[in-house]
């Protein structure tokens, strides 16, 4: 399944971030940014400090609401990893680092 991107708002409401996992039925969020990348096995999704990388199967979004910062999961769910966000730096910059 290729890769999807959705909107971003710069300042949601519901800043503080909650995550609700429902065993191998999906999971809920709060504090969510942005949703730039999905597929049915990965989600990126920004949170005000870091993103957070969720991975399973069949994973499916149900609810997404950027404006109050609220994210709903279906599918499951076999793994979270949060990483710090980094300033974003230009290809060229990289490649010359």
């Amino acid at each position: 399944m290729p890769e999807k991107t959705l909107g971003t708002n710069p300042a949601p409401t519901s800043s503080p971030h909650k995550l609700e996992l429902d065993h191998l039925h999906g999971a809920s969020m709060t504090g969510v940014y942005a949703v730039p990348t999905f597929t049915d096995k990965a989600v990126t999704i920004k949170l005000k400090n870091e993103t957070l990388l969720v991975t399973g199967q069949n994973l499916e979004i149900k609810v997404l609401d950027i404006e109050n910062g609220k994210l709903t999961l279906a599918g499951q769910v076999t793994s979270l990893k949060y990483s710090a966000s980094a300033t974003p730096t230009s290809f060229f910059k990289r490649l010359l680092k």
